[in-house]
């Protein structure tokens, strides 16, 4: 049998979750068909197939996580040995294209292999291998890569688990997070905390390690963000204006969230400088508007991209946000519709808040945050009045945006929402 592997996919996370089987177990496929859709990063992917033939073994089933470098499909071998292929690095722009070269085949049974580190071609001259025929003191393999992943996870350290050189089985790493005290897991947010000091109550049972791994375990949404935001935090410096917007003119006879995205489009011709991408010290205003729109769902925040907003009708905008909402709860977004936005929009305001500190993410420069909608007092011809107000925060980079042009861009953004 010929093993296919799960190659990282450029996420930087280290495995991803079965959406869609594209084949069955004694199905034929020819080489670079579509083998698989998983989720990584929150992103849809299909991984082609790495070569033609019967597949014999799905090793994953759908809505189950497999880690890098684990088992994904056993293809049934023609006579072909292990070695004969190489196995090239797959990314996120070419994981949907036909792989160009082969891949290397891994021997199921093979117990001195660890494809759990290494996706990419391997050195295999005279020369290294010569060299590599020496007594090596590299660090010494303690556990196949699931069982490492599992450690992780819960948090156990495999030093001191291994005995006599044997590798560290799941059920010894079980065993340990089983046996630790309920103090040194992290409670979660649906059970009472209590103190490293205090017995546990005895109204609260004791965890077992299958709850405790789903309490430390995040799902790839939540982890991309946790690394998106770490980013935001070591890259950005950031400012945050805020103001009120009358929308009396408008309020309940047009969507809240077409007229935000309009009046984004306003202010980006207005001050381009806020619709732009900061790369190496270098800042690009760009000439399409595309914005990220973020979609809260019980999968995790998702930020799609409504590309080129200035050249599509009001109607296909909010069918396009109808989508979105609709994927993000029920498959997931495609990866290419998460890419490219040169601005962010978070309407939270639909669900409470007024004003915000919105988080840039990087590469973009800004993003733009809408509160809930209340009656607040306006002057009217010197005059006490009553008025539907639009809460704004809007974020920006300092690094690229000076005061002078945040402020003009929440001018521009006041003046379209008022009219």
């Amino acid at each position: 049998m010929k093993v296919f592997t799960l190659p990282d996919l450029g996420e930087g996370l280290p495995d991803a979750v079965v959406r869609e089987w594209h084949v069955s177990e004694g199905d034929t496929i020819a080489a670079h068909e579509s083998l698989v859709t998983v989720e990584t990063a929150k992103a849809l992917v299909e991984v082609p197939a790495p070569w033609g033939g019967k597949i014999e073994k799905l090793f994953a089933a759908e809505d189950e996580t497999v880690n890098v470098g684990e088992p994904l499909v056993g293809f049934a071998a023609e006579g072909e040995t292990v070695g004969d292929e190489e196995a090239p690095p797959i990314t996120p722009e070419g994981a949907q294209t036909a792989i160009k070269e082969p891949i290397q085949p891994v021997d199921e049974l093979s117990s001195d292999r660890d494809s759990g580190t290494v996706v990419g071609k391997l050195e295999q001259g005279q020369d290294v291998l010569g060299a590599e025929q020496g007594i090596s003191e590299g660090p010494r393999r303690l556990a196949t890569p699931s069982v490492r992943a599992l450690a992780r996870r819960l948090g156990v350290d495999l030093l001191g688990l291994s005995e006599n050189g044997a590798l560290v089985t799941e059920a010894q790493v079980r065993a340990v997070a089983g046996s630790r005290p309920r103090a040194a897991i992290k409670p979660s947010a649906t059970t009472p905390y209590t103190s490293p000091s205090s017995p546990p109550s005895s109204t609260t049972p004791q965890s077992t390690a299958t709850e405790r791994e789903a309490e430390l375990i995040m799902s790839p949404a939540r982890r991309a963000m946790g690394l998106s935001m770490s980013r935001a935090r070591d890259q950005v410096m950031q400012i945050t204006l805020c103001d009120d917007a009358d929308i009396s003119g408008w309020w309940g006879n047009t969507p809240a969230l077409l007229r935000l995205i309009r009046a984004v489009q306003a202010a980006c011709m207005a001050e381009p400088t806020l619709n732009a991408l900061y790369q190496e010290n270098r800042l690009a205003p760009q000439k399409s508007v595309n914005i990220g729109l973020a979609v809260d769902s019980p999968r995790g925040l998702f930020v799609p991209v409504l590309r080129d907003v200035g050249m599509r009708s009001d109607e296909e905008l909010m069918q396009q946000v109808a989508d979105y909402k609709h994927q993000a709860r029920e498959t997931g977004i495609a990866q290419s519709d998460l890419q490219g936005a040169t601005i962010l929009l978070s309407n939270f305001g639909t669900i409470a808040g007024r004003y915000a500190t919105p988080v840039v993410l990087p590469p973009t420069v800004a993003i733009v945050g809408a509160g809930r909608v209340c009656q607040g007092v306006v002057v009217i011809d010197r005059w006490p009045a009553m008025r539907p107000l639009l809460p704004l925060s809007i974020s920006a980079d300092h690094r690229a945006v000076t005061g002078g042009e945040l402020a003009r861009f929440l001018q521009a953004m006041l003046q379209a929402l008022s009219s």
